[in-house]
């Protein structure tokens, strides 16, 4: 939690337009880099010391209910892992000058890295030392999340600079400019927390339901939202104007939206069918085993679905937040949040009485829906844009396209319920009803002659066939 508030994902996202800026004097670029880690890295320390220090009383307040010795371990572990928000926070500055820079890989392959030295750590260390081998499990793998990108500043090749936090006018504008990020993810949490107590006292198990179909329904916002909305992050920030009032005359900023949005749903679009479709066999391949009882998939499926149905306008909203940093305006994203989360209480709070932790799911997923339309609805006015004829053909080619997708998961799921077996734990099934929707929507992409598709194939055969040049030279 301390992660998201204080760093998060966001402060990358908010540091490449500032760098990007700074593209033509490596100089200031490498004084503002040097200033950041100095200044994240002293700021989240002594944080972090508070919240060591107050362990005790902090784990009281977010859990009174446990027992004497599930307290005393909850505290150790959180000791454990506060100072890889350290880390991390260091490593969002990396990860942010690296993007400005277009060197994606490596902080593509950092969360991979997290992720992976945590389950390592974990399963080697948990039986040596018991719970707390997860906690250092993760401490290991915030290390291994900053370590991996090390090579990328090697090769980015910084120079040395001085550097005068106090007196860094590019420093300022970066702490103005996160400072209303800053408070809507304090805002954020808030709601969170909100909706976790209203979820645990929901019915048994419906907070960790809602928790694993979150995790489902993340999953294709990981993979495609986060490689798209990041990858376009920089080509926006140069693209844009100095100032926000100056966007109706930006022709290429324009351009490299308009490009944003029709890739983003190209891919979310299959990836939103094959989760409502196959919702059931997802979670029970995931997650029905051990005390995750049987009855249990059904509720978590059934949240998966509805939380679906939000994903084409969060895969947009990811680009209109973007599009709002690169020109420099991190205010309107962060009023609209909290906009939404007045809209999730309203709906939330009159709905989990009657529709128990299904109506979070609901309230959750028209507050997010609600803040990536009326975002993009203000983006478009402040674009002064006009119906862009490349993204009406692209729309009228898209949607029967997307016909043919729905029918390939409507073939695909019922010849998979003929071919899966009893003992499939789900795996049979969503191979080939995944397969045969794929195979449709790339034929749907085919016949009706979406430009963008074929593009994309284009663009990843000729990065491949770089990438094995560069090999074999080597």
């Amino acid at each position: 939690m301390l992660f998201d508030v204080v760093v998060g994902g966001a402060i990358s996202a908010v540091l490449v337009p500032v760098f990007s800026g700074l593209d033509n004097d490596k100089r200031r670029s490498a004084s503002l880099f040097y200033s950041l880690l100095l200044v994240i890295g002293v700021g989240i320390a002594a944080v972090v010391a508070v919240l060591v220090v107050l362990a005790h009383p902090l784990v009281t307040l977010l859990a009174p209910a446990f027992s004497d010795e599930t307290h005393n371990m909850a505290v150790t572990m959180l000791r454990i892992t506060l100072p890889g928000v350290i880390l991390l926070g260091l490593s969002a500055v990396v990860s942010g000058r690296l993007y400005a820079a277009e060197r994606f890989a490596f902080p593509a392959f950092s969360v991979t890295a997290l992720n992976g030295t945590l389950i390592v750590g974990a399963l080697a260390l948990t039986p040596i030392v018991g719970p707390p081998g997860v906690a250092l499990g993760y401490l290991a793998g915030a290390a291994a999340h900053l370590v991996i990108q090390i090579p990328g500043l090697i090769g980015e090749r910084i120079p040395r600079a001085r550097f005068n936090p106090f007196g860094n006018a590019d420093l300022r504008t970066a702490m103005l400019l996160y400072a209303p990020v800053l408070a809507g993810l304090i805002f954020t949490q808030f709601i969170t927390s909100i909706d976790t107590r209203l979820a645990s006292g929901a019915g048994e198990g419906s907070l960790a339901m809602m928790r694993f179909a979150t995790r489902l329904q993340q999953f294709p916002l990981g993979i495609v939202v986060g490689a798209v909305s990041l990858a376009t992050l920089p080509a926006l920030s140069r693209a844009a104007p100095a100032r926000f009032r100056d966007l109706p005359s930006a022709g290429e900023f324009k351009q490299v939206l308009s490009g944003s949005i029709r890739y983003m749903l190209l891919l979310i679009i299959p990836a939103t069918a094959i989760v409502i479709g196959m919702s059931e066999p997802m979670v029970r391949f995931v997650y029905q085993r051990g005390e995750f009882v049987s009855t249990a998939t059904d509720p978590t499926a059934i949240a998966l679905v509805i939380y679906a149905l939000q994903l084409p306008l969060v895969a947009l909203d990811q680009i209109f937040i973007f599009a709002y940093y690169s020109a420099r305006n991190t205010i309107t994203p962060v009023l609209m949040g909290v906009a939404g989360g007045i809209v999730y209480l309203a709906v939330a709070i009159p709905s989990v009485g009657s529709a128990g932790f299904h109506g979070l799911v609901w309230a959750n997923t028209i507050q997010n829906s609600f803040h990536g339309l009326v975002l993009g609805l203000l983006l478009w006015r402040a674009l002064r844009a006009r119906p862009d004829a490349v993204m009406l053909r692209f729309v009228a080619r898209m949607l029967p396209a997307t016909v043919v997708l729905i029918a390939g998961v409507l073939v695909g799921t019922r010849v998979a319920t003929v071919v899966e077996s009893e003992s499939d734990a789900g795996l049979v099934t969503i191979a080939i009803a995944a397969s045969i929707a794929l195979a449709s929507y790339a034929a749907g992409l085919w016949l009706f002659r979406v430009q963008e598709a074929r593009t994309a194939i284009s663009t990843v055969a000729t990065s491949a066939q770089r990438i094995l040049r560069t090999n074999s030279q080597a």
